[in-house]
């Protein structure tokens, strides 16, 4: 498996199902499959994937509005997990943003999903704020972090 290269591009329609199955594999709160069959139709949302050997590994949904830029959903499947393919996503779908004028950058985590917080402070991400209760099943606070990048 050649993890240290993904190729990241944009989502398209071949994706779809294996992005889905990754979703339901990593998040309680699912997305439909039809939100992202639809993925062409958000304005302002960009989809992208990262594939090693051919298969999708990651993906990651991203919306921006003028300067800012939300990570609305980054995963990545359980066998590329711990290999950095989620980094490298990430800093793809971050730097395409910026190219766009994006300079303002922001999300919510289950305060328990450590490895991410861990990444997103990596990337210069700052907590700044919380959210009790945010999520469901389990019911778990939100941590809020944000970041800027010039």
């Amino acid at each position: 498996m050649n993890i240290d290269d993904p190729e990241i591009s944009r989502m398209n329609d071949e994706d779809v199902p294996f992005v889905y199955e990754i979703e339901k594999d990593t998040f309680s709160d699912i997305w439909s499959e039809g939100t992202y069959k639809n993925y062409k139709d958000g304005k302002g949302q960009s989809y992208y994937v990262a594939k090693t050997n051919g298969k999708v590994a990651a993906y990651c949904v991203v919306m921006q509005v003028l300067d800012e830029c939300e990570i609305l959903r980054i995963a990545v499947g359980k066998p590329y997990r711990r290999n950095g393919i989620g980094e490298k996503l990430l800093v793809t779908a971050m730097k395409k943003a910026s190219e766009a004028g994006a300079r303002l950058f922001y999300l919510e985590v289950r305060e328990s999903n450590q490895p991410a917080i861990n990444l997103y402070r990596k990337l210069g991400f700052t907590e700044t704020g919380r959210r009790d209760a945010y999520y469901s099943r389990p019911v778990e606070n939100a941590v809020l972090m944000s970041c800027v990048k010039n």
